[in-house]
């Protein structure tokens, strides 16, 4: 007879403790404090075989855990598996591990509204989140013709993780759930044609591979989906904490003296600023729920939508924490505070929390004069239009469209360059329109459970934050938590943090109105 895996051990305890409960129940409900014989019988056997489990669960949980010990070394390992490609220099050969094949990357990546075009920074690839890791390399690194077959490789990868995951409960991490796909009919002859088109089956090397993550292909739509986020500049945290090392205040050029001698005057000293940012970063996670039953046919047919799911959900709760987030104890929105910690605003603190604290302006309805009203409360953090965006929400964008100050993208011009979610420019500064700037506060601005009316609009100064990320995008599962329902959670997360880069918390490079009518 087969052991039993961890989660019908855990499904059988939960089957006892509900009959224990049941037994225990019929006899409060016929008001007897003592059992019946047969209901004593069962009860006590019960018991004992809820014991069994628990020790049996133990000496699984410690089993599962040094094999994930094995498969950890085995990851760190096949890294080193390698695949000998042609670099863009003709003639030139590099040899780069399938890993970081997996995670080369564009400079930017076509945004979702079909023209605009986000950054997407490299990608530093870790079998484990402690290690250093090594730096991923672009795709422009490879000949034109390789570019297509590595596409392939990173998009073939996620998506035998996926499916892999979905119909085998006992894949829980992507990386178990490419184990799964390999062998399976629906992707073994495909991994084995992209083996050959990335050219390692020759050598051998491939059989045994395990990906560190879920590859530069869902990353990439991740970026390609935001539109607050790529605002800011994004910084590879080589540890975790990690302090940024260059003070915010800005440095002062002097004249130097002509050097007559050995001893040559040196350029004068400028006043270093009083604070850097320390990103540590934080967990940020979505999930989509999908059936138990799923067969691999289904599966298959479900890939897209399930990808779709995660990679949306992800920027969805990424903007919201740039928007909105506040670490303090008690949150400005009663809303989120009621939510708890696990609220992904609770993450870090926001454009709205700083604005609201350190620059306000008074301006009370959208207008393109109005934003002016909002970036001139900025003073020189507001003057070059280039380091700046206005984000607005989505119902005083028709409202803005009516201003004639409003220069849409379609008068922009082809040389323009358009964000992500841009509608166009007031003065030079580009309007960026989120769905998840809210619509729901009050007249200070926040939300308190009582008065929601009210909307706000942004003026911020890119280049005074940063998104900091220590680990890039993957996907684990788990089908415990609803288990009743007979389903299972796919969770995508990363591990990133957002900070402002000011010396000090004084500057004003956010401006906010706050008591803004929608």
């Amino acid at each position: 007879m087969p052991t039993p895996t961890i989660t019908e051990l855990r499904d059988e305890r939960a089957a006892l403790l509900t009959e224990i409960d049941d037994i225990l129940n019929t006899a409060k409900e016929a008001s007897r404090s003592v059992l019946e014989d047969d209901e004593r019988s069962r009860h006590d056997a019960a018991v004992a075989r809820v014991d069994e489990i628990d020790g049996a669960l133990v000496t699984a949980e410690l089993e599962r855990a040094d094999n994930d010990r094995f498969e950890s070394a085995e990851a760190r390992r096949s890294r080193y598996s390698t695949v000998s490609v042609n670099t863009s220099t003709p003639g030139v050969t590099a040899t780069r591990s399938l890993d970081e094949a997996l995670w080369a990357t564009n400079e930017t990546v076509r945004a979702s509204n079909g023209t605009a075009h986000n950054p997407v920074e490299r990608v530093i690839v870790r079998s484990t989140s402690d290690e250093p890791g090594v730096l991923a390399p672009r795709l422009s690194e490879y000949q034109p013709g390789q570019r297509d077959a590595i596409r392939g490789f990173q998009e073939t990868v996620a998506n035998m993780a996926l499916f892999g995951m979905l119909i085998d409960r006992d894949a829980d991490t992507s990386g178990k759930g490419f184990q799964v796909a390999r062998s399976h009919r629906a992707f073994k002859d495909e991994w084995s044609h992209v083996l050959r088109a990335m050219d390692v089956d020759t050598s051998g090397e491939g059989a045994d591979w395990v990906p560190t993550g879920i590859g530069a292909s869902l990353h990439e739509r991740v970026r390609a989906s935001g539109k607050v986020a790529p605002l800011f500049q994004r910084i590879n945290l080589p540890t975790n904490p990690w302090k940024w090392p260059v003070e915010g205040a800005d440095a002062t050029a002097y004249r130097v003296a002509e050097p007559t001698g050995d001893n040559a005057s040196k350029v004068t000293a400028s006043t270093p600023g009083t604070g850097a940012a320390t990103f540590d970063a934080e967990i940020i996670g979505a999930r989509t729920l999908i059936s138990r039953s799923l067969d691999a046919d289904s599966a298959l047919a479900v890939l897209p939508y399930t990808q779709r799911k995660l990679i949306q959900a992800f920027v969805d709760g990424e903007e919201k924490a740039i928007l909105d987030g506040d670490t303090d104890g008690t949150h400005q929105d009663t809303d989120t505070q009621a939510n708890g910690a696990t609220d992904v605003r609770t993450a870090w603190d926001g454009l709205r929390k700083k604005a609201l604290a350190q620059t306000v302006a008074t301006a009370t309805s959208a207008t393109a004069l109005n934003l002016g009203i909002v970036r001139k409360a900025m003073g020189k953090w507001g003057a070059n239009p280039a380091d700046l965006a206005f984000i607005i929400g989505v119902s005083n964008l028709h409202s803005l469209l009516a201003d004639t100050n409003l220069l849409t993208v379609d008068k922009m011009g082809p040389n323009a360059v358009i964000l992500n979610g841009q509608i166009g420019s007031v003065f030079g500064v580009p309007v960026i329109v989120s769905e998840h700037v809210r619509e729901d506060l009050n007249a200070s601005g926040i939300n308190d459970g009582i008065t929601a009316t009210k909307t706000y609009m942004l003026c911020v100064n890119r280049n005074e934050w940063a998104l900091g990320q220590r680990t890039a995008l993957d996907v684990e599962t788990d089908d415990s938590i609803y288990r009743e329902s007979y389903q299972r959670v796919a969770v995508a997360f990363m591990r990133e943090d957002f900070q402002s880069l000011a010396s000090a918390a004084t500057n004003e490079d956010t401006a906010i109105a706050y008591n803004v009518t929608p």
